[in-house]
C-alpha cells in the first residue's frame, strides 16, 4: 500500500514547465514536529532570558544597597571610636586634676536603695551615642545606641533572664525580668553570653553588641518595660 502524500503544483505565468512537488504525510508530520520543538525551544529561551535579566537587576540593586550600608557602618564605627577616645581622654583629665566621681544626690540614693533591682545606668561599657530615642507615637519602644561591634552589653539591674534567643527583626536578644514589674531588653547583639533562666547581677556582661536582625549598622536596641508596657529608658540611663 502506497503512502499517502500531498502534491503541490508550481505553475508559471506562461503555464510552461509546470512542476510537481510531492510530500508524503509522514514527512509533513516530521517537519511539523521539528518546527514545534524549535518553537518551544525559542519560547523557553526567551522566558529564561527574562528571568535571568530580572535576577541580574535585583543583584545589582542589592550590591548597591550593600555598598551603601557598608559605608554607613564605617562612618558609625569611626564616630563611635572617636567618642570612645574622647571619653577616655576626659577620664584621664579628671584623674590628673584629682576630680572625684560624680555622687548621686541624697534623693537619688534613697530612690536607688528603695528599688535596688530596678534598671538604672548605661547598658554598655562604652558610652556611644543615641541615634534613635524612645518614641511611642512612631512605634519605637526603646533607644538605639551606636557603638562598635563587640562592645560589652551589661545588665542595668539584677534579675532573671526570661528570654535569650534569635529573631529575624531583633537579631540576637536578651530579656531580663527585674523586681517590681520591670524588665529590660537588649537586641541586635553579635552574640549572647547568658541563657534563659540564668540569674544575673547589675553590671554583668550579658552579650556583645552587633548588627544582627533588621539593622543597618552596629548598635544596641535597649528597652525598659514596666508591667509589660514599654517606657522611656532615658530617665533610667542617667
Amino acid at each position: 500500500m502506497r503512502d499517502k502524500h500531498l502534491t503541490l503544483l508550481v505553475v508559471p505565468h506562461d503555464e510552461h514547465n509546470v512542476r510537481q512537488i510531492r510530500l508524503s504525510y509522514r514527512r509533513l508530520q516530521v517537519l511539523a514536529a521539528v518546527l514545534g520543538v524549535v518553537l518551544v525551544t525559542v519560547l523557553v529561551a526567551i522566558a529564561s532570558y527574562g528571568r535571568v535579566a530580572a535576577r541580574a537587576g535585583r543583584a545589582v540593586a542589592l550590591e548597591q544597597e550593600n555598598a551603601r550600608l557598608e559605608a554607613e557602618n564605617a562612618k558609625v564605627n569611626a564616630i563611635a571610636m572617636n567618642l570612645a577616645r574622647t571619653e577616655q581622654a576626659y577620664e584621664q583629665i579628671r584623674s590628673m586634676a584629682g576630680l572625684t566621681p560624680d555622687v548621686l544626690p541624697v534623693e537619688d540614693v534613697q530612690q536607688a536603695d528603695a528599688e535596688p533591682r530596678s534598671p538604672r545606668g548605661w547598658p554598655l561599657t562604652t558610652k556611644g551615642f543615641v541615634t534613635a530615642p524612645f518614641d511611642s507615637d512612631e512605634g519605637h519602644s526603646g533607644v538605639d545606641i551606636a557603638v562598635p561591634s563587640n562592645t560589652p552589653v551589661v545588665a542595668t539591674a539584677g534579675g532573671q533572664v526570661r528570654e535569650s534567643g534569635s529573631d529575624a527583626v531583633l537579631g540576637e536578644y536578651v530579656v531580663i525580668d527585674h523586681d517590681d514589674g520591670y524588665e529590660t531588653m537588649y537586641a541586635h547583639n553579635a552574640n549572647r553570653l547568658v541563657s534563659t533562666g540564668a540569674v544575673v547581677e547589675r553590671g554583668q556582661t550579658i552579650a556583645y553588641s552587633g548588627n544582627t536582625g533588621r539593622s543597618t549598622a552596629p548598635h544596641l536596641h535597649y528597652e525598659v518595660r514596666r508591667r509589660g508596657e514599654p517606657i522611656d529608658p532615658a530617665p533610667y540611663m542617667r
